[in-house]
């Protein structure tokens, strides 16, 4: 993939997340703090728990760490972040691991890379 489509479409999904976290935060519905760092998200939950949701140009992968693991994913060819371990989907994990840090569950299914 060229370079400047990975980063368009990794762009994009960090601006998801970061958006469905901040509007679930405004409506109180999560207590989530969010700090962007150029190419790294944090999250900062009530219990003191992080995560970290960074992107690795070189690898064209978008990294995902929780206190339950490190989580890697690549855009697979129907343009979808796929995990390269297990092959779930960014979207899922992400649900089960920010339910994991604050006991909410947030639908994050439609996060996809495809444009």
């Amino acid at each position: 993939m060229a370079d400047s489509k990975f980063a368009q479409l990794a762009e994009a999904a960090l601006c998801s997340i970061q958006d469905a976290l901040d509007q679930a935060s405004a409506r109180d519905a999560i207590d989530c703090d969010c700090e962007r760092e150029g190419a790294v998200l944090r999250l900062s939950f009530a219990d003191g728990s992080r995560m970290v949701i960074n992107l690795q140009p070189a690898l064209e992968e978008l990294w995902v760490a929780s206190r339950r693991g490190g989580y890697h994913f690549r855009l697979n060819a129907q343009g979808h972040w796929t995990d390269t371990r297990e092959g779930g989907k960014l979207g899922t994990r992400l649900a089960e691991e920010i339910a994991h840090h604050s006991g909410v569950k947030l639908d994050f299914a439609a996060l996809s890379g495809a444009p």
